[in-house]
């Protein structure tokens, strides 16, 4: 009796721990079974997108949903529409696809967007004031045309669910957040391609087309990526990754786009560390103009990308090899490395002066400048004149030449300025 009551009990207590064991499998399984569903075409639950897909067979646009974005059969007449990534997809060869004509639509809140933000210079802001579609809904808030575009065509208002602000320090957005001047939606050129970046993925989600205006901006979406019969659009989401080379079906990585890759990076570093007052010397001067004499070389074009964010690698042996020979003469142009050097001295600027950034990066700088004496600030404005003189002339056909003498004066004057400054 003792051992039969011992046994039942212990069956029972098998029991409760292997119901505890499931309700904990399930707990764990659900919420990953669930993220794993967001955004997936396939499925018409209410965080699906199949509504989108639909959309696009009835508008004849060949939507391709891939698992894996494979840059070997991406071609430029393609168009590649990412919802929250959660993996990079390779900035190198989407800034190579963009120049070439591709088009790209990414949209994200709070995925793994911070490489791509970074390289095309956006920046994102979670603290959103806007108006909320309705008091006891919050966090589904509006988002209205600014700028007359295509993708606004017919489209009063935008329903967003808990998005994030974006911004770009030469673009305007097409949808913002009233009152304030807060951007969601912006569309850029890279190049001979668009790009278009939207503050929240769920906007195209199945529950969220039931609102007219987001129904609408996804048929103008859809239009606009492959309405002409471009190509395919390739939709990636989630966790999504990335293979191949673009323009690389039968070539492997080349040491050359590896050193344009690694340079890239090293450009970075550099002008984190311009903005430290210790290393600005003749020294790091002359680090800069060899880091910019590389960088030309490896990235010069017919028209700088610059308006628009870095410009990406051609990703061909042969093209790098073109650019190197031309800077076996005497006809050296440093307008790109001229271009990148508004911003290495405004972030140098706001740091060494302790000025906070904010997304108005001319209101943080005026702010900045009032620290400074007249002569010195009289300096820095002059200088920022003449760069974006440069800049103003980069727009035309024929774009301006920044000589070696004259890059290295505007970098003494960098120099000499935030010397100053750190005094």
């Amino acid at each position: 009796m003792k051992a039969r009551g011992l046994h039942g009990r212990s069956c029972v207590g098998a029991l409760r721990f292997a119901a505890l064991a499931l309700t904990l499998a399930l707990g764990v399984w659900a919420p990953a079974a669930r993220a794993q569903a967001d955004y997936d075409p396939r499925s018409s639950a209410w965080n699906g997108t199949s509504e989108l897909l639909r959309l696009a067979t009835d508008g004849d646009i060949d939507v391709r949903p891939v698992r894996t974005l494979d840059w070997d059969v991406v071609r430029a007449n393609d168009a590649v529409l990412v919802l929250y990534p959660r993996h990079a997809l390779g900035v190198a060869d989407l800034s190579a696809f963009l120049d070439e004509g591709g088009r790209v639509a990414w949209f994200d809140d709070f995925g793994a967007s911070g490489q791509f933000l970074d390289w095309f210079q956006f920046r994102r802001e979670a603290r959103v004031q806007g108006i909320p579609r309705a008091p006891d809904l919050p966090e589904l808030l509006l988002a209205r045309p600014r700028s007359a575009h295509m993708l606004a065509d017919g489209v009063d208002v935008l329903v967003t669910n808990i998005p994030v602000a974006l911004s770009h320090p030469r673009l305007t957005p097409v949808f913002e957040f009233p009152p304030g001047d807060q951007g969601f939606l912006l569309v850029g050129q890279i190049g001979r391609g668009k790009l278009v970046v939207g503050g929240d993925p769920s906007l195209l989600l199945n529950t969220m087309m039931r609102f007219a205006g987001n129904r609408r901006f996804a048929q103008n979406l859809l239009d606009f990526l492959g309405g002409d019969h471009r190509g395919h659009v390739y939709l990636v989401w989630g966790d999504a990754e990335a293979r191949g080379l673009y323009r690389g079906r039968t070539r492997g990585r080349t040491p050359a786009r590896e050193a344009v890759n690694t340079l890239n990076d090293s450009l970075a570093a550099l002008s984190r560390a311009l903005a430290a007052p210790v290393v600005l010397r003749p020294l790091a001067m002359l680090i800069a103009l060899a880091a910019a004499l590389v960088m030309a070389v490896l990235t010069w074009g017919k028209k700088p990308s610059e308006r628009y964010g870095p410009r990406g690698p051609e990703g061909t042996a042969a093209g790098i090899a073109d650019r190197v020979g031309l800077y076996t003469t005497e006809r050296v142009n440093l307008l790109i490395p001229t271009l990148r050097a508004r911003r290495y001295v405004e972030q140098s600027l706001l740091r060494t002066l302790g000025v906070r950034a904010t997304r108005d990066v001319r209101a943080a700088l005026e702010r900045a400048l009032d620290t400074l004496d007249g002569t010195r600030r009289n300096e820095v404005r002059a200088l920022l004149g003449e760069l974006d003189a440069v800049a103003r002339r980069a727009e035309d056909p024929t774009a301006p030449t920044v000589s070696p003498a004259r890059f290295l004066s505007l970098w003494q004057r960098i120099d000499a300025i935030l010397r100053a400054a750190s005094r």
